[in-house]
């Protein structure tokens, strides 16, 4: 019997699922690691530590995807790597409220993102440990979230505006690693 006209589809779905969170996953972790090299407070670094562990335990998840050759890494890699740094050392270079600003935004965008990425798993009733994993991972950015909101207290307009920018990046991030 021949596979289902959708199959294929499925199938480049999950390729780019795959693609996008680890591009997304290791951006992630190149913001905190820049963020815990430009913080002097050990207390903030260890609450950004605890952020870059778990953004790690997701990116290994993702990448062992990649290595089984279930996708590719996106091109963009390199663009990822120095960009992530670069917001997150210059953003907590700046203050630890900027850092959190950041920090906030992207996983707002990324919280949104794995919504959509469990609704579209649940619609299609497969790959249920994937969405297990995309559940839990959700879980820890909202973590994250919550914790940057807590940093932030009281956002000003310059904050918003950097909060839209970044989102922005994100989004498009997001977008561009999927294709390329």
């Amino acid at each position: 019997m021949p596979k289902p006209f959708f199959s294929n589809n499925h199938n480049k779905i999950i390729q780019e699922i795959i693609r996008v969170n680890h591009a997304g996953e290791f951006g992630a972790q190149k913001i905190y690691q820049g963020q815990i090299n430009y913080t002097k407070n050990i207390e903030d670094q260890k609450i950004l530590k605890h952020m870059l562990d778990q953004e790690q335990e997701h990116l290994e998840y993702f990448s062992k995807k990649v290595q089984k050759g279930l996708s590719r890494p996106t091109f963009l890699m390199p663009i990822w790597s120095i960009g992530g740094y670069l917001i997150g050392a210059i953003s907590a270079k700046i203050s630890m409220k900027l850092a959190m600003i950041v920090t906030e935004n992207v996983e707002t965008v990324i919280e949104e993102h794995y919504s959509d990425q469990i609704k579209y798993l649940k619609n299609q009733k497969t790959e249920s440990s994937m969405l297990k994993k995309i559940e839990k991972f959700k879980i820890d950015e909202i973590d994250h979230k919550n914790i940057a909101n807590i940093a932030i207290k009281n956002n000003n307009s310059f904050g918003s505006f950097l909060g839209n920018c970044i989102k922005i990046i994100c989004r498009s991030a997001i977008f561009l690693s999927k294709k390329i």
